[in-house]
């Protein structure tokens, strides 16, 4: 298997750390502003922190995105390696 194969190049976790991250900015940022559109517009961050962030629910709300990000990177990064022309 293929992915077999790049889990052991350093080069693919190179990779996969930087969509991670990419991926987890925007995932983060456009989460927040879909869920809380409203409470952005009208400058109550408040009500977001304490919907999102407060008595320690950030720590599982950080850890789920961050975890579907690495997922998404370690597949877009092993399919974009298979159509590279050899």
């Amino acid at each position: 298997m293929r992915i077999l194969e790049d889990i052991k190049n350093p080069d693919y976790w190179i990779k996969v750390l930087q969509l991670a991250t990419i991926f987890f900015v925007i995932f983060v940022g456009l989460s927040l502003i879909i869920s809380h559109f409203r409470q952005i517009v009208s400058g109550d961050f408040a009500a977001i922190y304490q919907d999102e962030f407060a008595n320690g629910k950030w720590v599982e709300y950080l850890l789920i995105k961050a975890a579907i990000s690495f997922v998404y990177a370690m597949y877009m990064t092993s399919r974009r390696r298979n159509f590279r022309p050899q």
